[in-house]
């Protein structure tokens, strides 16, 4: 009779998930054939549910927060796809006349800026005020920084890089792999240094995890999986729902998503996910939520007037 009251038990519960799985489903409004709106702005919040959803007629984005018990884990994944021609991830300045000095609260940047999803990226700005070594460093075609480290140095980040492309294409390579001319004459329009380089067409880079990153700590990566289908992932670390890891954790999760190309982001106090100007993650365990750090700017796509205002309750 227990075996039965247990089957019967585990029953309901698949099915009560599998419904609450359809009735999230249709949340979305319909979409034409190519996965987009025909018009409009569609924007669905629910934090309790861990699931935000944005649909315009060039971008679609759905995020989701996963939570595991043992051991305790906490973490965002964010699929995104961009209709060709449209907006494709880059890097979004407070202030583009001060791209290396102005900062904000990150939740503060994207209302300023309106950005429908974001991601907090390699910190190169504080390298750049701090006149460490910052690696080759590109922002809308503007060189920052031409000095990096060898491929395979002790030093984490390592200064790999992350080449952002204007059609929506994006590279990684190893540190010292090519000179900021290179990229410029690739047509790159952003070009980030922190690393490791994660993925490259499909391999993991085995090495690189086996010698960074492997305290537990909050981690930021960006993945492809071809032009114009990225998945942007945040794990939270250091707090009670959410130890952290290293950066293996994401590494396995964006391959599993089918991802070509992965790039490790910066992580700990800087690490960030942001939809419609609101930060998801948690990063202390106070009842009030604070903030990442501040920062210069974000890796981000998709702007719109739907975005929390900056007279919005944080």
């Amino acid at each position: 009779m227990k075996k039965m009251f247990i089957l019967g038990l585990a029953l309901f519960l698949a099915f009560f998930a599998f419904c609450g799985a359809l009735a999230a489903d249709s949340d979305w409004p319909e979409l034409n054939e190519q996965g987009f709106l025909d018009s409009g702005e569609f924007v669905y919040e629910n934090d309790a549910e861990g699931l935000w959803r944005y649909a315009s007629d060039s971008l679609w984005v759905e995020v989701r927060r996963i939570i595991q018990e043992k051991p305790a884990r906490t973490w965002y994944e964010a699929e995104i796809r961009c209709a060709e021609g449209g907006d494709v991830p880059h890097m979004i300045p407070l202030n583009p006349d001060k791209w290396m000095t102005a900062r904000d609260y990150p939740y503060k940047l994207t209302r300023t800026t309106q950005t429908v999803i974001a991601i907090s990226a390699d910190y190169a700005w504080h390298r750049y005020v701090t006149k460490a070594r910052m690696g080759i460093v590109l922002r809308d075609g503007k060189v920052y920084s031409e000095k990096t480290r060898k491929k395979g140095a002790k030093q984490f980040p390592n200064l790999d890089t992350l080449a952002l492309f204007p059609d929506g294409d994006m590279q990684v390579f190893d540190s010292d792999e090519k000179t900021a001319q290179d990229y410029l004459d690739m047509g790159a329009r952003d070009v980030l240094a922190f690393g490791p380089w994660l993925i490259r067409d499909g391999e993991l880079n085995e090495a690189a995890l086996k010698q960074y990153g492997k305290s537990s700590a909050e981690r930021v990566a960006v993945g492809m999986v071809e032009k114009g289908h990225y998945w942007f992932m945040m794990l939270e670390g250091r707090i009670k729902r959410s130890k952290g890891d290293g950066i293996t954790f994401l590494t396995e999760k964006l391959q599993d998503k089918g991802c070509q190309l992965a790039f490790n982001l910066d992580g700990g106090q800087t690490a960030s996910i942001l939809f419609m100007g609101h930060q998801l993650c948690k990063m202390d365990d106070k009842p009030r939520n604070l903030s990442s750090r501040k920062t210069a700017e974000v890796l981000g796509v998709g702007t719109s007037p739907l975005v929390r205002d900056l007279s919005d309750p944080w």
